[in-house]
C-alpha cells in the first residue's frame, strides 16, 4: 500500500479533500476577522473615537490583507 492510499484510507478521504477543507476554514476565519475589525473600526468612527483618515488607513489594510492572505490561501487550490 502506498502512503498516500494509506493516507486516504484512514483519514476518510482525499488529500484534496482535506485541503479544501482546510482552506475553507481559513478564509471563513479572514473574512469573519475582516468582517469584525471593519465594523471595530466604523463603531470607533461613529463614535468619534477615530478621526477619519485613521478609519481609513485601517479600512485600506483590513481589505488589502484580507485579499493577500485570500490569494494566498486559494492559490493552492
Amino acid at each position: 500500500m502506498s502512503p498516500s492510499a494509506a493516507f486516504d484510507n484512514a483519514a476518510g478521504g482525499s488529500t484534496s479533500t482535506i485541503a479544501l477543507i482546510a482552506v475553507g476554514v481559513i478564509a471563513t476565519a479572514v473574512l469573519l476577522w475582516a468582517g469584525w475589525a471593519l465594523l471595530s473600526v466604523y463603531l470607533g468612527w461613529a463614535r468619534t473615537r477615530v478621526d477619519t483618515p485613521i478609519a481609513q488607513r485601517a479600512v485600506v489594510r483590513i481589505v488589502a490583507l484580507t485579499l493577500v492572505i485570500l490569494w494566498i490561501a486559494l492559490s493552492n487550490v
